[in-house]
This record gives structure tokens, C-alpha cells and sequence, in this order.
């Protein structure tokens, strides 16, 4: 070769350096944003689990206070009630003194002719019998009976103000809750909008379905990696799993070119650019295989396809790799 075009060679590659560090930046960015928009999105998926215990805990403290109120309601009638036996002893005792003094004598005709209605009637029977074991004794069950009730209602109305204050705490919670994920479903938003104009930034330089990115027709290729050693493997095991090859091996140049080495901005290795967390997941059965291994790498991501990951994984190469047939 002579000096000239070994000089233009140099010239070429020192070129397609220059051009490739802005390309590998905004990769490097793509990355970075896509692990932000993941964490976002385990963020909102735990203030929703938030959310629901929160609302059951506000439908615990408005059922509690509901039912301190009901108490509050019964103890009223029952009070209510304790007085007016209290009215009706001290008549009935009154009327026992009288009767006593002119030396009557209270019988159970009395209170039958002297009823107003049944319910009163069966309070004027009680009440003669009741005197029959003792007047001390029914003025002190009566008295005791409306202290009793008065003390409920001091009790009750101190579980009321208690109740109040949950519910107005949980409801407090809940709005807490509700607007840390308002934040971060509008963070959510914005950073997916980064990641499209960053993917449309790199688009241009990016094999996609609308370029000629085409599987060879034949299955050899390089050592080094390169395209055309991975597609009969491709096609095997896309064919296994229910999945479009033609897209697989879309996705396989996007992410790496169809080179199994390759490290990726962020920590991402091989194929299809997987980080070590992700490789070592208990979805992959191939994980006992390095990450680099490109036949693994191939397997795993066809069953990954096959498991629905595509667009959480991948995106917006995904989207774009399988958007033609």
C-alpha cells in the first residue's frame, strides 16, 4: 500500500473517532436516563402500593369513628331512658308515700289502671316490683344506672375527638401520598421525553428497520463477532420462542453491532447490552454463562422477548427493531 493511502487510511479512521465520541456520549446519556426512568418507575410502583394501604387505613379510621358515633347515639337513648325510670320511681315512690300515709297499699291494679300505654305500663309493673324489694334500693340502681351513662358520654365524646384526629391523619397521609406521586409520575413523564429526544438524536446513526439493516443470507462470519455468525443461532432460537429473527437480529445491531465483547457506556455487556444484575436475574437460565458469551446472550434474550421484557429493556430499540417485519 502506498504512503498516500495508508496517510487517507489514517485520515478515515482518525474521522470515524471523532464521530463516534459524541455518538457513544449521547449512548452513555441514553443509558443514564433509561436507569433513571427504571427507578422512577419503582418509585411510582411503591407510592401505589402506598396509596392503597393508605386508603384502607382512612376507610379503618372513618368505620371507627362511624362506630364512636353509634355508641355516642346509644348511650343518648340509654341516658334518656335512665332518667325517665328516674322520673317514674320518684312518682311511683311519691305515690307509695302517699298511699303509705293514708295506709294504702300499692298493688299491681294500680299500675295496670294507671298506665298511659304498653311501654309504660311495663315500666309501672317493673317499678312495682321493684319497690316490693326495697324504694332505697331502686333510687340507687336508678341513680347509679344515670351516672353510669354520664360517665359513657364523657368516655365517648373523648373517643370521638380521638377518632376525628385519625381520620383527619390519614387523610393528611394519603394527600402526602398522592402528591409525591403526582412528582414522580410527572418526573416519570419528563425523563421518557428526554429519552425520546435523546433516541431521535441518535437516530440518524443508528441501524434501524427503515435502514438496510437485512440478516445475511448465509451463516459465516468473523471471529471477531461482527453480523453474520449470529444469525442461524438467532433464527433457532427466536423460531423456539415464538418471535420475529429478523427483528431479534435488528435489535442485536443496534445495541452492539453484533459484537459480543463490547462494553457498553454504563456497564453494559455483549449482544444486547445487559448489565450484571440484570444477567444474573433468576429469569435467565442462562446465567451461568458469562455475560459476554454471545450463543447465552442470544437464548436469554429470545426467551426475555418471549417473557414480554422487550419494551422495558430495550426501548426505543426495541420499538424500532420490531416495528417491520
Amino acid at each position: 500500500m502506498s504512503v498516500a493511502l495508508v496517510g487517507l487510511a489514517l485520515l478515515a479512521a482518525v474521522a470515524l473517532a471523532a464521530a463516534a465520541v459524541p455518538a457513544a456520549a449521547r449512548t452513555g446519556e441514553l443509558h443514564s436516563v433509561r436507569a433513571q426512568a427504571k427507578a422512577l418507575a419503582a418509585d411510582v410502583a411503591a407510592l401505589d402500593a402506598q396509596i392503597d394501604a393508605a386508603v384502607q387505613r382512612c376507610a379503618r379510621a372513618s368505620d371507627s369513628l362511624a362506630a364512636v358515633r353509634g355508641q355516642i347515639s346509644d348511650n343518648k337513648r340509654l341516658q334518656k331512658l335512665a332518667l325517665r325510670e328516674l322520673d317514674v320511681a320518684r312518682a311511683m315512690l311519691a305515690a307509695r308515700a302517699v298511699a303509705l300515709y293514708k295506709h294504702e297499699d300499692v298493688t299491681t291494679l294500680d299500675a295496670i289502671f294507671n298506665a298511659a300505654d304498653f311501654g309504660d305500663l311495663v315500666s309501672r309493673l317493673t317499678m312495682v316490683q321493684s319497690i316490693a324489694r326495697g324504694d332505697r334500693d331502686v333510687l340507687r340502681t336508678v341513680e347509679l344506672t344515670k351516672r353510669e351513662r354520664a360517665d359513657r358520654a364523657v368516655s365517648l365524646v373523648a373517643d370521638e375527638r380521638t377518632a376525628k384526629t385519625l381520620v383527619v391523619q390519614r387523610d393528611a397521609e394519603l394527600k402526602s401520598i398522592k402528591g409525591q406521586l403526582g412528582e414522580r409520575q410527572a418526573m416519570l413523564a419528563g425523563v421518557r421525553q428526554e429519552i425520546r429526544d435523546l433516541a431521535a438524536k441518535q437516530k440518524p446513526a443508528t441501524p434501524t428497520p427503515d435502514q438496510t439493516v437485512k440478516p445475511p443470507s448465509g451463516g459465516g462470519g468473523g471471529g471477531g463477532g461482527g453480523q453474520g455468525q449470529w444469525w442461524p443461532l438467532i433464527r433457532q432460537a427466536a423460531g423456539a420462542n415464538g418471535i420475529s429473527a429478523r427483528g431479534m437480529y435488528r435489535l442485536m445491531m443496534i445495541e452492539s453491532g453484533g459484537y459480543a465483547s463490547i462494553v457498553g457506556p454504563g456497564g453494559y455487556y455483549g449482544l444486547f447490552q445487559y448489565g450484571p444484575t440484570t444477567w444474573k436475574g433468576s429469569w435467565n437460565p442462562y446465567r451461568s454463562a458469562g455475560i459476554t458469551d454471545g450463543a447465552a446472550q442470544i437464548r436469554a434474550t429470545a426467551l426475555a422477548l418471549k417473557m414480554g421484557y422487550g419494551h422495558a429493556w430495550w426501548d426505543p430499540s426495541y420499538s424500532w427493531a420490531f416495528s417491520g417485519r
